[in-house]
């Protein structure tokens, strides 16, 4: 790979960052590398032909040639720019929680084809779903899955009960039911059973699970207790909801 002097991938533009005077830095997410940086001179000239192939969100493909330091853009061609998603603000912040994850939690130039597929029929979704925020928790939860850093919730892990409510420990991973344990990150049943039915089903068959809104906090919450266990750090994503009213 890092002899390759030119390399063709196709991806999906999830970080642009200005660069010089005309320049951008873009990470692609593709499916055979995983997260690829590269420079794309010049394309914030109104009159580079590149332009729009990256923007954020974009899926596309990508001719690049290698520099001394780095992979430069020699021809970009857009193959979706999903409209569905900019011209909602709610969807593109969902979208953009979804890119800060994956920037996050990947490492580059290491394929990830499951997270891959899954982000691309997220998106195609996220176009035309009518609860976008749901879809970014099936998202997120898939996604930990496909990742092998899924929390132990399907079961107390003293007892083996799965019923009721449970406290789950941000330390080791695991749930205990109220009966063998009162200390840890309480979740109430409802969360457990939303949890346990968007990590096991098909994202179709989740509208028999409604929340109410202290339930949607307390899972996104928690959602983002299971990314800062991974990262190390506090993890931001969520922030770009926190402004929005659904």
């Amino acid at each position: 790979m890092q002899g390759d002097r030119s390399i063709r991938l196709s991806g999906i533009v999830i970080l642009v960052r200005d660069y010089k005077d005309a320049d951008r830095t873009v990470v692609l997410f593709t499916k055979e590398q995983g997260l690829f940086s590269f420079v794309a001179k010049g394309v914030r000239k109104l009159t580079s032909h590149n332009r729009s192939s990256t923007d954020l969100f974009i899926q596309g493909e990508y001719e690049l040639k290698r520099s001394k330091a780095y992979y430069i853009l020699s021809q970009g061609k857009v193959e979706n720019s999903f409209p569905g998603i900019r011209k909602d603000l709610d969807k593109l912040s969902v979208a953009m929680t979804m890119a800060a994850f994956l920037k996050e939690v990947l490492v580059e130039n290491m394929a990830q084809e499951r997270v891959f597929d899954l982000f691309l029929w997220s998106l195609t979704r996220l176009s035309s779903s009518k609860d976008p925020q749901m879809l970014l928790r099936y998202f997120i939860i898939k996604a930990l899955d496909f990742l092998g850093h899924s929390p132990d919730i399907m079961a107390c892990q003293h007892c083996g009960s799965a019923e009721g409510p449970g406290y789950y420990s941000l330390e080791d991973g695991h749930l205990s039911c109220t009966d063998c344990r009162k200390e840890g990150f309480y979740l109430e049943e409802k969360i457990l059973e939303v949890y346990r039915g968007l990590s096991a089903n098909d994202f179709s068959r989740l509208k028999s699970f409604p929340l109410s809104r202290s339930e949607e906090e307390k899972l996104d919450f928690f959602l983002e207790k299971q990314v800062e266990g991974i990262i190390e750090k506090r993890f931001t994503g969520f922030d770009y909801l926190k402004k929005l009213t659904f």
